[in-house]
């Protein structure tokens, strides 16, 4: 009986511990390889109180937890990514207790080359309406020569000549038929307006 007592308060203890964390998404430009992640994770885990840090390379995404009472803003995210040599696109956070905060970085996003240009963007939907509607939005732009949405992964990849086109531009078009991306969100009333299957949990912003 006194061990069932004692395992129950450690185990109430680790989730109460668990409660008190917030949980940290953070999309990162560049960290492309193995060793990029590891630079990143090295960079975080000199932070005492970050833990459970994961990293998806395809994705370009970091995933980590820090208690609560850190307090930890973009600026904080920002400068560590800065010193692991790469450049934070968005930061999605859920606060421990309860809310839910999305930060959005416009300024250090970097410039783009003249050129042909294939890049990767976070776009936001749930089916093969969507897949059409993101893909046509995008090869609609002058300068657009190939667009590929996955489903699974929410990611448009596109092919484009950067003397025709900018990125932000793509980012436009993809959010003026109603779908997310990392950097620009819908209209309310024009996702609103999408096909009942076609509404995707919209990401949390500031």
């Amino acid at each position: 009986m006194k061990s069932l007592i004692i395992f129950l308060t450690i185990t109430l203890t680790a989730l109460s511990l668990h409660a008190q964390s917030d949980a940290f998404t953070v999309r990162v430009d560049g960290m492309g390889c193995a060793f990029c992640a590891h630079g990143v994770e090295a960079k975080f885990s000199e932070v005492k109180g970050i833990e459970n840090i994961e990293i998806d390379l395809k994705k370009g995404i970091l995933t980590y937890t820090v208690p609560a009472e850190l307090n930890m803003d973009f600026a904080m995210v920002k400068n560590l990514v800065d010193g692991a040599g790469y450049t934070v696109i968005y930061v999605e956070v859920k606060r421990a207790d309860g809310s839910e905060d999305r930060f959005e970085n416009r300024e250090d996003y970097p410039e783009e080359e003249i050129g042909i240009i294939e890049a990767v963007i976070q776009v936001y939907g749930n089916c093969s309406m969507c897949k059409e509607r993101i893909e046509k939005a995008a090869l609609a732009l002058k300068g657009v020569q190939e667009a590929n949405w996955d489903e699974n992964d929410q990611l448009l990849k596109v092919i484009y000549d950067a003397s025709d086109t900018k990125l932000k531009e793509i980012h436009e078009a993809v959010a003026a038929v109603g779908h997310d991306t990392e950097l620009v969100r819908a209209r309310n009333r024009t996702y609103q307006q999408l096909h009942h299957c076609c509404k995707y949990d919209r990401p949390s912003r500031r």
